[in-house]
């Protein structure tokens, strides 16, 4: 009977985990055709990475993380260490120099989830 009970709840953890890797990956392709709202920049800074999305032995890459906060019908979301749209850098100086021009944009803009603006990514 555990080992029943064990294999059942296998199955349902995988099941959850695929699912949610769908969403993510669903997400990550579909975000720029979700509505768009202006932005605020509360901050911004480049961080080093690990991970195998950017072709280099060490997995080692760059990004930018950012704060900013935007409204959707009167309610202001704050947004920060989003994982979507997110670009990765293989240099230190690529996402310098992406800091920088989010710095300079006079706004950004940032796509939101139609139900649930929680989920979004800034334009790139």
């Amino acid at each position: 009977m555990s080992n029943i009970f064990n294999k059942a709840v296998t199955l349902i953890a995988v099941i959850f985990a695929v699912y949610f890797i769908g969403q993510k990956m669903s997400d990550d392709k579909n975000y720029k055709s979700w509505p768009t709202a202006t932005a605020r920049l509360i901050s911004a800074e480049v961080v080093v990475g690990s991970s195998g999305r950017v072709n280099q032995p060490s997995g080692r890459h760059f990004l930018v993380e950012t704060t900013y906060d935007f409204t959707v019908d009167g309610k202001i979301y704050h947004s920060g260490l989003n994982k979507i749209g997110v670009p990765h850098f293989s240099t230190d100086k690529e996402a310098l120099a992406y800091l920088e021009e989010l710095k300079a944009r006079p706004e950004l803009i940032v796509h939101y989830h139609p139900r649930t603006p929680e989920k979004n990514a800034l334009a790139r």
